[in-house]
């Protein structure tokens, strides 16, 4: 697809992410702000940006003084990157950080939901993408170094209870209260670690103590998805259980987030019989198209999913979400102009 193509294709898929309608906030907001700032950013655009920063203004006057705990999914990241060029947008991000500094802790892990019935010992893996690489970059923003050493603090904690040492794949949720993960390896979920630890690390200071065991990490969950894709291009919705049906959002993240891996040096040597990063990368980015609709909208996209038994995830039906259009913008993005995102970051 050429270049002129491929970003008609994308101004369709950023068309269709906007007429979502969007809360302030759901774990799907991060993703997608941040797909339609990368729409902005590659295409100059300007009213991508601007339904961004009409959902933060929202927000922002929607709330006084301190901010509730439902509010740790707010999209951190593209918050920052409003606030790079306006910086009345770090106040709010600044309020944002200090959320996760209040998060009381159980069992040595920061929980998200003190305040909700049934869930207040639970963590979730989707918060290893809202929460570290916002932290890290909030460091960057603030020149605050203590920023980063939370974000690492606080990711070191979720991975130790979320992480599935015998596979190196993240398991959905964990009630940090009995030390028990639900054990599914959810294909999505392992979307939002990878994309959120691929983040943290971009943003971290290459020096920082913690950095090295995160790399790891990433590195060995990394290679565990890569032998898991379908040759289809795509992931099942529980990896390791080819009984269920193939779902089209974790081809949509790891077609963007695996190159981003690579190019920061991530992916680590190749393995015997290991399928190369940017090959599953390029299988992945091709199925995620081939799952677009003609209005631009990425089918087979499941529903927003609960922690639960492996039914809960065979059945959860199928349909069109920003947790599906976001990354794919990134991914069509990137193949415009590589990480023109990230210029001028600080």
């Amino acid at each position: 697809m050429g270049a002129i193509a491929l970003e008609e294709v994308l101004r369709r898929v950023a068309r269709q992410t906007l007429a979502y309608p969007y809360k302030c906030w759901g774990y799907g907001e991060a993703i997608a702000t941040l797909g339609l700032l990368a729409a902005w950013r590659v295409t100059g655009q300007t009213h991508y940006r601007q339904a961004v920063e009409e959902l933060f203004t929202r927000w922002r006057e929607a709330r006084r003084g301190e901010l509730p705990f439902a509010d740790h999914v707010t999209p951190g990241v593209p918050l920052l990157i409003l606030a790079r060029d306006d910086a009345t947008w770090l106040t709010a991000a600044l309020a944002l950080g200090d959320l996760f500094r209040r998060m009381p802790v159980v069992g040595g892990v920061p929980v998200h939901r003190p305040d909700l019935e049934g869930w207040t010992t639970h963590v979730w893996v989707d918060c290893l993408y809202t929460d570290g690489a916002f932290l890290a970059l909030l460091a960057r923003a603030t020149g605050d170094r203590s920023w980063a050493d939370l974000a690492v603090e606080q990711i070191t904690a979720y991975i130790r209870v979320l992480l599935d040492q015998g596979t190196g794949l993240f398991c959905h949720g964990c009630d940090v209260a009995t030390g028990r993960p639900n054990g599914i390896r959810w294909g999505r979920g392992n979307g939002w670690a990878l994309l959120g630890l691929v983040d943290l690390l971009r943003f971290l200071p290459a020096d920082h103590a913690g950095g090295e065991w995160l790399r790891s990490v990433v590195r060995r969950q990394l290679h565990a998805l890569l032998r898991l894709q379908d040759p289809s291009g795509h992931w099942h919705t529980v990896l390791d259980r080819p009984d269920t049906y193939l779902e089209t959002s974790v081809a949509a993240m790891m077609a963007w987030a695996v190159p981003q891996a690579v190019r920061l040096g991530l992916a680590g040597p190749e393995t015997s019989g290991q399928q190369a990063p940017l090959a599953a990368a390029a299988r992945a980015y091709d199925a995620a198209l081939s799952a677009l609709d003609a209005q631009g909208n990425l089918t087979g996209v499941s529903e927003a999913t609960p922690v639960g038994d492996l039914s809960a995830y065979t059945r959860r039906p199928t349909g069109v979400f920003p947790w599906g259009q976001g990354p794919l913008l990134l991914a069509m993005a990137d193949r415009i102009a590589p990480d023109r995102l990230w210029e001028g970051l600080w």
